[in-house]
C-alpha cells in the first residue's frame, strides 16, 4: 500500500543514532501535535497526525494517527493508531512500550512491543507469533523516531551522516542517513529554512529525502517519497500546534546548525 509506505517513511527510516561521546541533559520540544497531508501530485491521498507531549519530567508519550481521505477512502477503510511510551535521557529518547492498532479494513491487527533493557531484548505480542530478540542500546520503535530525529539534528557536532537502528516485524533493521544540507521549504504551514536528510535503499529503488526546520525543533516539514514501483508522495506539514513560531524563522538563513563545513 502505496499511502502507508509513505507515511510509515517518515518514521521508519529515521531512528536512534548511536556512538559519540556523552551530552549533556538536553531540553525536549514543548508539547505539540502536528498534522501532515500526504500527496500524490494534485491529489491528497492520506492525513497523519503526530502528537508529543511529556508524561512527567523523564517521560514521554508519542501518538501517530494516520488514515485516508478523498479518493483514497474509497479503496483504503483502514486507519492507523500507534503509541511509543518511554524514558527522555541525555541522548534522546529510551522506548519502553510501542502499540500497533489497526482497524478499519480486512487488514485489521494490534501488536504491542515491550522492552526490558535491563536484560537487552524486546518482545512482541502479536497475535499467534509473538517474537523476542537481543537489542543494543539505542534500538528505537519505528514511531519514536521523529523525535530522536530531532534530537540528533540538533547535536550533529560536524557529522554529515548517522546510524540508526530500529525493531521493527522481528528484526534490528540498521539504517544509514545523510544530512545533505540547507534549503528553504513552502508548506501550507510557513516557509522554513530546513536541514535536508536523505536515506537510499540499498538496491537504489527507493529514495526517502527528509526536511526538517530548526525553528521547529528540527520538526520535519516536508518528506518526499520515491519508489520505482510505486512514483513519488510527499507528506507535507499542514499545521502545528504547542509550538511558537516566530515569523522571521519562516525566513531563509535562521539557526543553521554546524554540518562540518569548512
Amino acid at each position: 500500500m502505496a499511502r502507508r509506505r509513505i507515511i510509515l517513511a517518515l518514521l521508519i527510516t529515521i531512528a536512534m543514532g548511536i556512538g559519540g561521546a556523552a551530552r549533556a541533559e538536553f531540553t525536549p520540544p514543548p508539547d505539540y501535535t502536528a498534522h501532515y497531508d500526504l500527496r500524490k501530485g494534485p491529489l491528497t491521498l492520506g492525513e497523519a497526525k503526530l502528537s508529543f507531549n511529556r508524561t512527567d519530567d523523564s517521560r514521554y508519550a508519542y501518538r501517530m494517527h494516520t488514515y485516508p481521505v478523498g479518493i483514497a477512502s474509497v479503496f483504503y477503510g483502514g486507519e492507523i493508531h500507534e503509541l511509543s511510551e518511554g524514558r527522555i535521557t541525555k541522548s534522546g529518547f529510551r522506548p519502553d512500550h510501542y502499540v500497533y492498532h489497526r482497524t478499519g479494513d480486512s487488514h485489521a491487527k494490534h501488536a504491542e512491543l515491550h522492552f526490558d533493557w535491563s536484560k537487552g531484548r524486546v518482545r512482541n505480542e502479536v497475535g499467534d507469533h509473538p517474537w523476542s530478540m537481543k537489542i543494543p542500546p539505542g534500538t528505537l520503535d519505528r514511531v519514536v523516531s521523529p523525535l530522536q530525529l530531532m534530537h540528533d539534528l540538533s547535536e550533529l557536532h560536524g557529522r554529515d551522516s548517522l546510524t540508526y537502528r530500529i525493531a521493527d516485524g522481528g528484526k534490528l533493521k540498521t539504517y544509514h542517513i545523510s544530512v545533505t544540507g540547507h534549503e528553504d521549504v513552502d508548506t501550507p504551514a510557513g516557509r522554513f529554512d530546513t536541514v535536508e536528510v536523505i536515506r537510499r535503499s540499498a538496491d537504489g529503488e527507493r529514495v526517502t529525502r527528509l526536511w526538517c526546520a530548526p525553528a521547529l525543533h528540527y520538526l520535519a516539514v516536508k518528506v518526499e517519497h520515491s519508489d520505482e514501483d510505486d512514483g513519488t508522495f510527499d507528506l507535507v506539514l499542514t499545521d502545528l500546534d504547542g509550538m511558537s513560531v516566530p515569523k522571521s524563522a519562516r525566513r531563509a538563513g535562521r539557526a543553521k546548525p554546524n554540518l562540518g563545513r569548512r
